[in-house]
């Protein structure tokens, strides 16, 4: 046989199994990005869970611990109502973790969230005057730093409570 053709034949059939090694791998590839892509959304539905599980648990706190319950009564009142430092602080890192949950669900999942129902539980925290004056204060700058649709949704509440616009 001619060497030249066994050459040839050689060559002929390592591209086909290059061919068929590259379109293996490749099918690997597409089966892998899948997986990647249905435990990246697990994780996010994980994550939005944990946030709106914060939100329930710092609730439940305020309606069992009669101390932060006490102090959250006055302070949806009026900040005003709340002359001790240490209520003032009880009061304002209870509102900044419920605004950090709030965030974490927002982020997480923006795309799959029911707007309205979302809405409805925000809106629970421009209803009293001191959840406003909280807004005004310090929660706008929180919601502003991680996403300006949110703000944007948080000034229309507080406008809607308020009578006024919120203080640019």
């Amino acid at each position: 046989m001619d060497t030249e053709l066994v050459i040839g034949i050689a060559q002929i059939l390592t591209a086909i199994a290059t061919l068929i090694v590259a379109v293996f791998l490749a099918g690997q590839l597409i089966i892998q990005k899948g997986a990647l892509n249905r435990a990246h959304r697990d994780a996010e539905r994980e994550l939005a869970f944990s946030s709106r599980n914060t939100i329930n648990s710092l609730l439940l706190a305020r309606l069992t611990s009669d101390g932060l319950a006490s102090v959250t009564s006055r302070g949806f009142e009026s900040i005003d109502n709340l002359s001790e430092s240490q209520d003032l602080l009880r009061f304002t890192g209870y509102l900044r973790q419920v605004y950090h949950a709030f965030l974490m669900e927002w982020s997480l999942s923006r795309e799959s969230l029911d707007i309205g129902d979302f809405k409805e539980r925000l809106s629970r925290l421009f209803i009293p005057t001191g959840g406003r004056q909280f807004y005004s204060q310090t929660g706008r700058e929180i919601i502003k730093i991680r996403s300006e649709e949110l703000r944007e949704i948080c000034d229309e509440l507080y406008e809607l409570y308020e009578g006024n616009p919120v203080a640019a």
